[in-house]
């Protein structure tokens, strides 16, 4: 059973958790009211691994730090080593492309589709996104649907709607 470390940070938005394992960043929980309502929705997403808390590790202190700061509107480029081990391969290839949309911007699943060079796979580019353990390092919530269209977000439209006000995204 693998040993992940994890932490649970306030933001003004709530409380976020978030997981690492030896190969970096694997979960990561948007904002939940509680601690403990973000460490339940954690323990959902984990499979076989054993969760130990850990406010030490220095890649979850600046991680934390960098929360804080994103949810207070400013801008914030996460470059953290992420864990995929966990992902099929065109998942990986999905959420690599996503990475590269920078805070402020905004694709469609089309776009990724293109850029993967399977121009027809715009379905499977949503359902890769919505299985995303890493929303905002992974920033799906960046994705968009044809003609300005939100599309769907694991964490809700709402909250989609949310975050892209956050980064100054006009929404057509």
């Amino acid at each position: 059973m693998e040993k992940l470390r994890f932490n649970i940070m306030p933001t003004a938005w709530g409380h976020v958790a978030a997981a690492i394992s030896k190969q970096g960043i694997r979960h990561l929980i948007l904002p939940q009211p509680s601690k403990e309502e973000a460490f339940n929705v954690l323990c959902n997403k984990v499979r076989d691994e054993k969760l130990v808390p850990d406010n030490k590790d220095l890649i979850l202190k600046k991680l934390a730090g960098q929360l804080k700061n994103y949810f207070n509107g400013q801008l914030v480029e996460f470059s953290y080593k992420l864990d995929y081990n966990i992902a099929t391969v065109f998942q990986r290839q999905v959420w690599c492309v996503a990475r590269t949309i920078s805070f402020g911007s905004k694709q469609t699943y089309g776009w990724i589709a293109e850029k993967i060079g399977d121009p027809d796979s715009r379905r499977a580019v949503g359902q890769a996104l919505n299985a995303n353990p890493i929303p905002l390092l992974v920033p799906c919530h960046r994705i968009i649907a044809v003609r300005g269209k939100l599309g769907g977000f694991g964490g809700g439209t709402e909250m989609k709607s949310k975050l892209l006000r956050l980064e100054g995204t006009i929404l057509a």
